[in-house]
């Protein structure tokens, strides 16, 4: 590999971005994480949704130390959008980690029906508990929780088959807390996304920028679709140069160069050249909807 083509994906090239400024988190998030303290001592089991395009990632740091040993159900969504075997793998490690695990797809309906059995199995020793006391078990409560636009509305809405919540594009749109009948004997508690305020890593930010967790305009349109161009440069599953019928001859090209000749074959011009945030904006669009291939960010080797 030449010294050109491992600079194409480096991270380097991103040095100017301060990852500690690669938050966001408004102030209903906030006093939303600050009501979690409460709202989880009146919880059974928890639903955590994370991106399974970013299984760590998408995780909560945060979220971590408040769940303490509460039983947890992680839901890894958007699994039309990930890479199959990434995927698969990503399925052998949290086997081995021995956590309670499914990967779903929210909006294709996959896997939303393994929810229940699973949270009941989950749960068989918190119903056994009240039978042998002779006590009619009191109605299952579970809480969904996650970063801004994972899905968590979406996941509601799919799973209790009604437009139940508010949802929308935006990081962070369902702002209020409420309780849903889940089963006749399940509640469901809808809880704002809660992304913990110092992101880890340069990457970690970008991921979750490029995934949509985090708003485009922190970082920028153009450096997040430099960074998608740098990340999709070594993946086998990328079909970036064959949606937008790029020369072969592009593949060692720069991003910031690579992101001109998009516009170019586009034709996303402006007065001087080529519209950077126009060509940006639709590149974002394509690769969230799915249109540049399936693609994991993260592995877990």
């Amino acid at each position: 590999m030449s010294e050109k083509h491992k600079d194409i994906s480096s991270l380097d090239r991103f040095k100017d971005v301060n990852p500690q400024e690669i938050n966001w988190f408004p102030g209903h998030m906030y006093k939303a994480e600050k009501q979690l303290q409460q709202k989880l001592k009146r919880v059974d089991a928890v639903l955590e949704l994370r991106d399974a395009r970013i299984p760590f990632a998408s995780a909560n740091l945060e979220f971590e130390k408040l769940l303490g040993e509460k039983k947890r159900l992680v839901l890894f969504n958007k699994t039309s959008l990930s890479d199959e075997e990434a995927t698969q793998d990503w399925t052998r490690y949290f086997q081995v980690q021995g956590i309670a695990f499914l990967f779903i797809d929210v909006l294709e309906k996959r896997g939303l029906r393994k929810i229940l059995p699973e949270i009941r199995r989950m749960m068989q020793s918190r119903q056994e508990r009240f039978q042998r006391k002779g006590i009619q078990p009191p109605a299952l409560r579970l809480m969904v929780i996650g970063i801004p636009n994972v899905g968590k509305s979406s996941l509601i809405n799919g799973i209790t088959h009604r437009k139940a919540t508010e949802t929308g594009p935006t990081p962070g749109v369902t702002r209020h807390q409420e309780w849903i009948l889940l089963d006749r004997d399940v509640e469901l508690l809808d809880t704002p996304g809660i992304l913990f305020p110092k992101i880890a890593n340069l990457e970690t930010g970008l991921q979750l920028t490029l995934t949509g967790a985090i708003k485009d305009e922190i970082v920028g349109k153009e450096r997040i679709a430099e960074f998608l161009l740098s990340a999709l440069h070594e993946n086998p599953a990328s079909r970036l140069f064959q949606h937008y019928a790029l020369d072969p001859s592009e593949e060692e090209v720069e991003p910031e160069l690579l992101l001109e000749a998009i516009g170019l074959k586009r034709g996303c011009l402006k007065k001087g050249g080529v519209d950077r945030q126009r060509t940006a904006s639709m590149l974002l669009k394509d690769f969230r909807s799915g249109k540049l291939g399936r693609i994991s960010l993260e592995t877990p080797h």
